[in-house]
């Protein structure tokens, strides 16, 4: 990760960890009770996925600090398991989980030596990733299931060059998809800007939004920008995303 990015993502963790807390402060137990935005999932699941995330991430940074190997998830099969069996508790205890794994991934992220952060540690989809890595692995995240919090928050409120950052690695994700067709997003709020998606020979379907509603729809997002986005994408396969 370029440097200056690498200390962006630094920042976008604090920002999106202290936002995240405000917004769980403000809801109180609430937090952690009733429906997520995400179909099949509550709030506490919201969380203890993001707690697990946290400690994950943590065993990272010990891997590239030490030079043990210490895999994000010592039993990659329990995961699902292991986030259904967390959501079951108490709301109280699920809030103290998020808040309690959240702290040691920053400090751990803040007590890293620089020079440890060019070591090479493993994603749990098998990838060879430098430790720098991690903080941008934390901001995609803390800011997205912040919007699946379902607490108001849209991504028309995260930082700017946030959303551009988002936009630009979703989309390039997405566009490979072997079945994606060809599109050609255009953010009608950054001048010059385009994403092409899919493949190359074909004429693509135009799709004009704010940067922040395509990159919500992109995301798969339910909120009001990405409506728009969706919107204006008439002739894409509506059930493509």
């Amino acid at each position: 990760m370029p440097e200056r990015g690498f200390a962006r993502a630094l920042g976008w963790v604090h920002e999106g960890s202290a936002l995240f807390h405000k917004r769980l402060d403000e809801l109180g137990d609430a937090a952690a009770e009733g429906p997520s935005l995400l179909p099949g999932w509550s709030r506490a699941h919201v969380l203890t996925h993001l707690a697990r995330n946290a400690d994950a991430l943590v065993n990272l940074l010990t891997w590239a600090r030490t030079g043990v190997e210490t895999p994000m998830y010592p039993n990659p099969e329990s995961r699902l398991d292991d986030i259904e069996q967390g959501a079951r508790r108490p709301a109280s205890v699920v809030l103290m989980d998020f808040r309690d794994s959240d702290a040691r991934l920053l400090a751990a992220i803040d007590a890293l030596p620089s020079g440890a952060w060019e070591s090479i540690v493993r994603s749990a989809l098998g990838r060879t990733i430098p430790a720098s890595e991690v903080p941008w692995m934390r901001t995609r995240e803390i800011w997205v299931h912040l919007v699946d919090l379902g607490a108001g928050e849209d991504t028309d409120a995260f930082p700017a060059d946030l959303v551009d950052a988002l936009l630009a690695e979703v989309s390039a994700t997405v566009g490979a998809k072997e079945d994606c067709p060809a599109v050609l997003l255009r953010p009608t709020d950054r001048d010059g800007a385009e994403y092409r998606l899919g493949p190359d020979g074909a004429e693509p379907e135009v799709v004009a939004a704010p940067t922040a509603g395509l990159c919500a729809w992109l995301l798969g997002r339910d909120t009001a920008g990405a409506h728009a986005a969706r919107g204006s994408a008439q002739a894409v396969l509506p059930r493509w995303l």
